[in-house]
């Protein structure tokens, strides 16, 4: 279990509550003409009352989720999704996508990436293909209350060989030969523009590639310092372009070093515990995880997981009892047969 959508939720309107009218990111250059695509309320005090002007949700049920009595509702998900087509990928998934512009909001903490700073291309173009994907519809004359009209319009069906594409096929080549339209492409060309600066920050091919760290260097050089009141001594070290989290140094977590980094015969008995109860609890990619910890201790799969015909094994079913049972058993003789060859019986 990870955070849940209820919690990504609170941490955005917490967000947008404590920020200052303003204070999110403003575009510059050539994508500072698309800033008005989609307004979003203003963040600041009285957020949520302003958050129901826009939603027409209302401001009721944003504060039982904020305070969780209530569980968001579709509707919510998608209308922060909407206004905030940025933390979208975060919001429903809890992991972010930060060169491609899927970034998480400051005060939520993320992993694998760890790198918070927005992409103002990415943004735009995410804003523009909302504004176009609702023109879309408006255009065809679909009556979105109706839930026939809306599926039929939005389902591509395959009757023979080929795939056909909706009834709004026809206003989407409408909509393509427009200015608007044209537009979407040379917000894709601007970001595409400056995406190679913004990895050269990201992924520099030496750290100290980086213009701010040549100025550190230069300020030390000079005997200056600029004290920094409130740093986290954990994450003093790492910049706030890294897209990855950074460690100081060696630093195996408890999962590696108990587990994938343990051969079978040395794990200890309350290891093998932790790891059955585990095995009963798997998650999402959990069983590949333990397939490539067999594969690299050099079990064979069939062994704990023998091939039965006419059986097909899906992943996210996680472990039948017997097969959890026949691995702990294969680890106990394996940790007999070592203890053996430790300590050998004495001659009589």
């Amino acid at each position: 279990m990870t955070t849940t959508i209820e919690d990504r939720m609170i941490l955005l309107l917490n967000e947008q509550a404590r920020l200052a009218p303003g204070e999110e990111e403003q575009p510059t250059g050539a994508l500072r003409r698309a800033s008005a695509l989609l307004p979003r309320p203003e963040p600041g005090r009285g957020y949520l009352e302003r958050l129901t002007d826009y939603t027409r949700i209302s401001v009721q049920r944003w504060r039982k989720v904020l305070h969780r009595r209530q569980r968001p509702t579709p509707d919510m998900i998608e209308a922060l999704a909407r206004l905030f087509p940025h933390y979208a990928f975060w919001l429903v998934t809890g992991i972010t996508d930060a060169t491609n512009g899927h970034v998480a909001p400051d005060n939520a903490q993320t992993f694998p990436e760890r790198l918070y700073q927005q992409s103002d291309g990415a943004s735009q173009y995410f804003r523009k293909s909302l504004v176009l994907f609702r023109r879309l519809f408006e255009e065809s004359g679909v009556n979105l209350e109706d839930d026939h009209q809306r599926m039929y319009a939005a389902e591509r069906t395959r009757p023979l060989a080929h795939w056909h594409d909706s009834p709004l096929v026809d206003a989407a080549y409408r909509i393509s030969q427009s200015r608007e339209y044209s537009e979407l492409g040379e917000i894709w060309e601007s970001r595409e523009k400056y995406r190679a600066d913004d990895l050269k920050r990201i992924w520099p091919t030496s750290p100290d590639d980086r213009p701010w760290v040549q100025r550190a260097k230069d300020a030390k050089e000079q005997g200056l310092s600029f004290p920094i009141l409130g740093v986290d001594p954990r994450t003093a070290h790492q910049d706030h372009c890294d897209l990855y989290y950074v460690p100081r140094g060696p630093c195996p977590t408890r999962f590696a070093l108990s587990v994938l980094n343990t051969s079978p015969a040395e794990l200890t008995g309350e290891e093998l515990e932790r790891l059955r109860t585990w095995l009963k609890q798997l998650q999402d990619d959990d069983l590949s995880v333990f397939f490539q910890y067999l594969e690299h201790h050099g079990i064979d799969r069939e062994l704990i997981f023998p091939w039965e015909p006419g059986t097909i094994r899906f992943a996210w079913l996680g472990m039948a009892e017997s097969e959890i049972e026949r691995f702990v058993n294969y680890v106990q003789k394996l940790r007999s047969s070592r203890s053996r060859e430790t300590y050998p019986a004495r001659a009589g």
